[in-house]
């Protein structure tokens, strides 16, 4: 696959989910007047639990399909079997487990939102198949079109129901009734009628049987935090946390999950050839990494007056977890291109060890860390546990391609002294702005567009410095300009006019 396609895939995705998430973030502002960290908290626990039953029944076959070489209908009709009798699995046992999960938390409030939730992430589960399979070919629409009819239709039921109701009732409402659409409408982009039977089943639990694992790994250890403190802190602080989370998670994942989207499929049809995989590798995840931890660090620089000007004096505890959590996502993304190759090589198994290996080190940390010191603890302890799951990450590529871990993170070495002196620049300016009593919508139009021009001022300086070496900011700009040259030819084409 060329870069131009990739770029194109990734660059689709990417505008998609710029429109839903700035929707997104706008529903948050609304809902985080609305509502109070109680109900975020509630809210959080449902989805919490929901996760890793999720991930404890997750089989992956959508992935199956994007990496197997030859797929027949009976694959397909498998996939859609085993997906349904998943949804079966997550919706009755949400309802069995309903009351007792609500007693462990002390709250009978939840025993009919775990209900609810166990019925959204079943039909979430059922998503028409071949849908993975049109990503393998590199058409990305269908795929759009769900996460923009399922986003926004979650994001306005769930504000509308918030004016109404004022509790935490419309988050779980909304995202269950935008889950269903988003489903129904899987069938009706990609036409599909499905038949019952398991005949390809062992076909696609044989690579998928390593990344369920692995994912299960993976989501206990990033949901295992907040799984600890619903059951040790009050529901307030579980809802601050989740809200520093989410708002933590945003500048990084929507940087980087489109890319990373396009980089499985593509990765998949370089298997066997390690020297353009391993290339292919670190031009993207440079890339990645340029575009994604100014972002991140950004956000995290801005945390103060962004929570004053969109949450309000009422979530001001979450300032000081966005920042830590913050710089956690940020160094995720120096290695998020690791997933999509492992996947794209079949090497499943070594990222389960990874995700247990995460695991291992993130349970003492992040424990020790809430026993010891409270919420704000239990993130520096999640940080630590970001740190060295960054070399082990380092490791796996390492394995994979052959990259000696100093030179992945030498890929990133003029990045990195970008965002530094980024930051300098900020933490300067924005010193010298509360000395004059600047309010904090001020701050922000001062701050971030000092911030992006130091950035890529310093990053065009350092490059030119290494005499234009190659690598991913030559592909940016080489892929910037074919924009360009593109958008400029089809303003110049003349009209066509009938005779």
């Amino acid at each position: 696959m060329s870069k131009v396609g990739v770029a194109r895939g990734a660059a689709a995705l990417g505008a998609t989910r710029i429109a839903t998430n700035l929707a997104n973030l706008g529903a948050l502002v609304v809902l985080a007047r609305l509502l109070t960290p109680q109900d975020f908290g509630l809210v959080a626990i449902c989805t919490t639990v929901l996760g890793v039953l999720v991930a404890l029944t997750e089989l992956s076959v959508g992935s199956a399909l994007i990496q197997r070489d030859e797929v027949t209908p009976a694959h397909i009709d498998s996939a859609w079997t085993m997906s349904l009798l998943r949804a079966a699995l997550i919706a009755g046992g949400f309802a069995l487990a309903s009351e007792p999960l609500a007693r462990l938390y002390g709250d009978d409030r939840l025993a009919p939102l775990f209900v609810l939730s166990g019925i959204t992430g079943a039909l979430a589960g059922l998503t028409n198949p071949l849908v993975s399979l049109r990503m393998r070919a590199m058409n990305f629409r269908p795929m759009i079109m769900l996460q923009i009819v399922q986003k926004l239709s979650a994001l306005a039921i769930s504000v509308g129901l918030a004016l109404w109701l004022r509790n935490y009732w419309a988050i779980v409402v909304g995202s269950a009734i935008g889950g269903a659409l988003g489903t129904v409408l899987s069938y009706l982009v990609v036409p599909y009628r499905p038949r019952f039977t398991l005949s390809r089943s062992r076909d696609l639990l044989g690579f998928s049987s390593w990344l369920f694992l692995g994912q299960v790994m993976n989501v206990v250890n990033w949901r295992f935090d907040q799984l600890v403190i619903g059951l040790f802190l009050p529901t307030a602080q579980l809802g601050a946390y989740s809200m520093a989370d989410n708002v933590s998670a945003i500048p990084s994942r929507e940087a980087t999950t489109p890319l990373v989207q396009t980089l499985f499929p593509s990765f998949a049809r370089m298997q066997g050839d390690r020297a353009r995989l391993r290339t292919a590798y670190q031009t993207a995840q440079g890339a990645i990494g340029i575009v994604a931890l100014p972002i991140a660090v950004g956000f995290m620089l801005l945390a103060d007056p962004m929570v004053r000007v969109a949450l309000g004096q009422k979530w001001l505890i979450t300032v000081p977890l966005i920042q830590v959590i913050g710089f956690s996502y940020a160094l995720q993304t120096l290695v998020t291109g690791s997933r999509p190759l492992a996947m794209a090589e079949g090497a499943t198994r070594t990222l389960f060890v990874r995700d247990v290996w995460g695991l291992a080190l993130r349970v003492p940390c992040v424990t020790v860390g809430l026993m010891g010191w409270g919420l704000m603890g239990l993130v520096w302890g999640r940080l630590l546990s970001s740190v060295l799951g960054l070399f082990i990450t380092s490791a796996l590529v390492t394995k994979l391609t052959g990259l000696p871990i100093l030179d992945q993170m030498k890929a990133h070495r003029r990045t990195i002294l970008a965002v530094v002196v980024m930051a300098a620049a900020v933490l300067a300016a924005d010193h010298e702005l509360l000395q004059v009593g600047a309010m904090p919508i001020a701050r922000i139009a001062v701050l971030a567009p000092l911030g992006a021009l130091t950035y890529l001022g310093m990053l065009h300086l350092l490059w030119i410095g290494s005499g234009r070496s190659a690598g991913a900011e030559a592909e940016l700009l080489g892929l910037a300009r074919t924009a360009i040259a593109r958008f400029r030819k089809g303003r110049r084409a003349p009209a066509i006019t009938g005779v």
